[in-house]
């Protein structure tokens, strides 16, 4: 839906996308930024949209008039796009709970923040791959695969002890239900 907005020009999707590749062309921002959890986990959200935005800015411009028939592509940035809004979606639950008390850095919440930030830039990495290598070639594919991979790195986590942690909460809740 998205895409077929933006090309009948009621969605500026390529704007955004441009500004995203042209970002590729600059020197990465090393710069100080927050390193609590909720920061870094801003961070990761934010590079997963530009993800986004890279991907279907360049198969709109690639495939033009004949987007809808790629199945594939749509396919692949519709399930990245899934990943982003269901994380954005979980960091502002558990931001909200640690703002109320609710939850912390070190809570179970948090364990579950970072599960799924780890997987789905695992996911919208092999989506966007998968989609920019139906489209591009040469320069571009190299191009657009490095921006990709910028996009979605994150820094090593043990989801096998978070994944344990949630575990041992449910199992001593007795329910499936955090």
């Amino acid at each position: 839906m998205l895409l077929k907005r933006a090309m009948k020009g009621e969605l500026d999707l390529m704007g955004p996308a441009q500004k995203v590749a042209a970002e590729l062309m600059e020197i990465p921002d090393f710069a100080d930024t927050d390193n609590d959890l909720i920061g870094t986990m801003r961070r990761y959200l934010s590079g997963y949209k530009k993800a986004v935005l890279m991907v279907a800015g360049a198969a709109v411009q690639k495939l033009m008039a004949t987007l809808s028939k790629e199945q594939e592509v749509l396919m692949n940035i519709a399930d990245m796009i899934i990943d982003v809004y269901v994380a954005e979606s979980l960091l502002l639950r558990v931001e909200k709970m640690m703002k109320n008390g609710k939850a912390s850095a070190d809570s179970v919440y948090a364990a579950v923040l970072q599960v799924f930030f780890n997987d789905a830039a695992t996911r919208i990495h092999i989506s966007g791959k998968e989609a920019i290598c139906s489209f591009a070639e040469g320069d571009e594919l190299r191009m657009l695969l490095m921006g990709l991979k910028r996009f979605t790195k994150t820094e090593p986590v043990n989801t096998k002890d978070l994944r344990r942690k949630i575990a041992a909460k449910l199992l001593a809740d007795n329910t499936y239900n955090l």
